[in-house]
């Protein structure tokens, strides 16, 4: 029999964390052990393993977390029968996509949830605990994560006024106070680097040339740093592969009155109010708490470095509105257009060494847009040929067909290894002769060789069809659309494409939000 695959989910959010040992139910191991404990009650007599996925620290009301992300992909893979949480919260406090994983996608998988505290398991359909219980108790939780969202940030703004550092990190150059982490000291191990930055500025060297200086000379960047003194630090570009100076990250060290000595607080929100997005705060919103620690730099240092600056942000800030598809291979970062008649895609972190390989990405503009275009009108012709072939199936009850192929295949490839067992049995007993034996067993071997053949044919064939009914978010006219375009629209394009990433002039990979029918082709 084929043992069940129990996944436990644990989560403890960074609010949890700092309640303390008086409520020691919230912890990961307390979570654990409730769990284990209930999974041995309801499963008595039933063979199964247990598979744990966790998040310490994440907050529930943003599924963006690694433990329930890779749930998630292990369910859809086949290698989750049954998900088991201490309770809805846990699992996430988002109501809306709770109730969409409960009521469609679970379903859609076959897999079991359970909810021990709240007294649901999906597989009780008749339940006391279920369909409309479920959405309020949903309701309830997105209801306390939003209110508990604003007494949060009320409390952490209260303590800032009162001239209180409530930072995670300390900003590039000084460190916390181990005696009252809520005051900053001066880090001299980066601090002569921030120093040196407004030097070169004061002296009218750019920010690329700065940066540019700071890698010649081997100096860590501000998140290598962080990572080297051992800090989880946040990373605001993980797609950035080359963690190097740049021209962007100069600026925001010289435009920061930090280093005046201030304190400043919201200068940006995130939460459940703007979507979990940052936000730009006006500056007439900040907290601002003067002379809260030592500066590095002087007034004047600082007003002589940043001469210049505004006009530069409103080049900046204009440049920032294309967003950009296309991504540099070799570092990561997003590509910038030169604006000319015949303009080009280049990487920008072509300047922060004099030889790297990032100066071989500069690509015309024409041809690398029109060689996207060439490969979205071939991508969506072949998914609308599979998404008829599939409708097709569907009508012609062709899935069904294959569905029961794969369960009555598995079903006698279970059943011959029982049989197999009691053939040895029977042999070993004398019932059956040695020649017997032999020919029975191979005959066997023969007809599971077909059936494992057959099972994996039909398998691939429902594969196939469930992405082409996957990629049906696009609208069959959008993917017509597609399938004709002559102007490379980027709003349009990212129906399909997730990035392009490019190498040079010659060699580009496009990340598609469908599956690639042309994997192991060159496009160029």
């Amino acid at each position: 029999m084929k043992k069940r695959i129990v996944a436990m989910y644990l989560r403890l959010s960074n609010e949890d964390s700092g309640k303390g040992e008086m409520e020691e139910s919230n912890s990961i191991s307390a979570q654990r052990v409730l769990l284990k404990r209930h999974i041995e009650e309801l499963l008595q007599g039933e063979e199964y393993v247990i598979t744990e996925y966790c998040d310490d620290g994440y907050s529930g009301v943003d599924f963006r977390r690694p433990g329930v992300q890779a749930l998630i992909e292990a369910a859809k893979d086949g290698k989750v029968d049954m998900i088991v949480v201490k309770d809805f919260s846990r699992f996430g406090r988002d109501y809306l996509e709770v109730g969409r994983f409960l009521e469609y996608i679970f379903p859609i998988l076959q897999v079991r949830f359970v909810s021990v505290n709240d007294g649901y398991d999906s597989e009780d359909k008749f339940g006391a605990t279920g369909g409309m219980s479920v959405a309020l108790k949903n309701l309830v939780y997105g209801m306390y994560s939003a209110d508990l969202s604003k007494k949060v940030r009320s409390a952490r703004d209260t303590r800032v006024r009162n001239g209180e550092f409530v930072g995670q990190f300390a900003p590039y150059g000084y460190r916390k106070n181990p005696e009252d982490k809520h005051r900053l000291l001066v880090d001299e191990d980066a601090a002569w680097v921030v120093r040196r930055i407004f030097g070169m500025a004061a002296d009218g060297t750019g920010y690329a040339e700065i940066a540019r200086r700071l890698n010649e000379e081997g100096i860590p960047s501000r998140v290598v740093y962080h990572k080297m003194a051992g800090d989880t630090y946040g990373d605001r570009q993980p797609h950035v592969k080359v963690k190097r100076w740049c021209a962007s990250s100069v600026r925001d060290i010289i435009t920061d009155e930090v280093y005046l000595g201030k304190l400043i607080w919201n200068r940006a929100k995130c939460g459940m109010d703007t979507d979990k997005k940052v936000v730009r705060q006006p500056r007439e919103k900040w907290i601002v708490v003067e002379g809260h620690h030592e500066a590095l730099v002087s007034r004047s240092v600082f007003e002589k470095a940043n001469e210049g600056v505004g006009t530069a942000d409103k080049a900046r800030k204009k440049m920032k509105k294309r967003e950009s598809i296309f991504f540099c291979g070799h570092c990561g970062k997003a590509l910038q257009l030169r604006s000319r008649a015949n303009g080009r895609y280049f990487c920008g972190g072509r300047t922060q060494e004099r030889e790297n390989d990032c100066q071989k990405v500069t690509v015309r503009k024409n041809e690398l847009e029109g060689a996207v275009l060439c490969q979205v009108r071939k991508m969506a012709d072949v998914l609308a040929a599979e998404r008829d072939i599939s409708r097709t199936a569907q009508k012609d009850g062709r899935v069904a067909v294959l569905e029961k192929t794969v369960a009555e295949s598995v079903k006698e490839l279970t059943q011959w290894k029982g049989r197999k067992m009691r053939l040895y049995e029977r042999y070993k007993a004398g019932e059956i002769s040695r020649e017997d034996y032999v020919e029975r067993i191979e005959t066997g071997r023969v007809r599971m060789e077909e059936l494992e053949r057959s099972r994996r044919e039909a398998q691939a064939e429902l594969e196939c069809m469930r992405e082409a009914a996957g990629s049906e978010e696009v609208a069959d006219e959008e993917l017509a659309g597609l399938s004709v375009l002559e102007v490379f629209d980027r709003e349009r394009l990212k129906m399909l494409i997730e990035k392009v990433v490019v190498y040079g002039e010659d060699a580009m990979e496009i990340v598609w939000k469908v599956r690639n029918p042309f994997e192991g082709e060159v496009s160029a």
